[in-house]
């Protein structure tokens, strides 16, 4: 055999003997151990969003969690909005509960079987603004951990959000003005205000009081007139007749009374004459 194929061939098995080995190695190092839970957490590399918004479209900022430990184990997952980004909404996931999320931070709390062999998906509605994004991931479990080195993840991406800004401006602005202004305008106050008073009052007032007096009830209709009252007639006037006195139908009575008393009055002294002559 010629020297220089069996040098080719040593080098060749050589070759092949340490690939062999580290291939076994690898192996060994994956699957060295038997107990804890192996936890990864994943973030996507691409976002569609809306330019003029910012809004992240369909469900939102996609990411992945699970367990490929020989155990299972409860995981938390916490993801920060580092920079330019700001959740919206309340995150959706495959398994597990939203425990708490507001703008800045998502926190996920699922029970992960052992052995995952798929990932648990998980939606994070946001939006975006600025020209370059970050976002953290980090999951924990209760127990051990082998590898740590997927156990916490940070994506940036590079997404011009910036909104963008009107180029033209309107130009055009009315400088008409409209000319059919009213120009009338009430340039005064209104001045005419009533300047007289009326000046004529009442000034009759009635100057003569009733002088008649209703007759038949104002004197009892029996009373005789006073004596002696018949030598001036009564009070009558130069013609003899008696005052208007408002008297009704008595009078006759009246008058003839007072003649009576004259006579008796007559006649007493006629009398009374006779007795002193006839004393003396």
């Amino acid at each position: 055999m010629n020297r220089s194929r069996i040098t080719s061939a040593a080098v060749g098995l050589a070759l092949l003997g340490g690939l062999a080995t580290t291939q076994v190695a690898t192996a060994a190092g994956a699957f060295a151990y038997e107990s804890g839970a192996e936890m990864t957490v994943g973030l996507t590399s691409g976002i569609v969003y809306d330019k003029n918004t910012g809004k992240v479209l369909g469900d939102g900022i996609g990411g992945t969690f699970g367990n490929h430990g020989p155990e299972a184990d409860t995981a938390t997952v916490t993801v920060t909005a580092v920079k330019n980004v700001k959740f919206t909404a309340k995150p959706k996931v495959d398994k597990g509960t939203v425990k708490s999320w507001n703008a800045e931070k998502v926190v996920i709390e699922a029970e992960l079987a052992a052995n995952g062999d798929e990932l648990e998906k998980m939606d994070l509605p946001a939006s975006l603004s600025g020209k370059k994004q970050t976002l953290r991931a980090e999951i924990k479990g209760l127990k051990t951990d082998p590898d740590t080195s997927n156990n916490t993840v940070t994506q940036t991406y590079s997404v011009d959000a910036t909104k963008p800004k009107p180029t033209e401006k309107p130009t055009d602005k009315p400088t008409d003005k409209p000319t059919d202004d009213p120009t009338d305008k009430p340039t005064g106050k209104p001045s005419g205000k009533p300047t007289s008073k009326p000046s004529e009052k009442p000034t009759d007032k009635p100057s003569s009081k009733p002088s008649a007096t209703p007759g038949d009830d104002s004197s009892p209709a029996n009373t005789p007139a006073p004596a002696g009252g018949s030598d001036k007639g009564g009070g009558t006037g130069g013609d003899g007749s008696l005052a208007q006195t408002g008297g009704g139908s008595h009078t006759p009575q009246l008058i003839g009374g007072a003649g009576a008393l004259v006579v008796l009055g007559g006649a007493a002294l006629v009398l009374a004459k006779r007795r002193k002559s006839g004393q003396n």
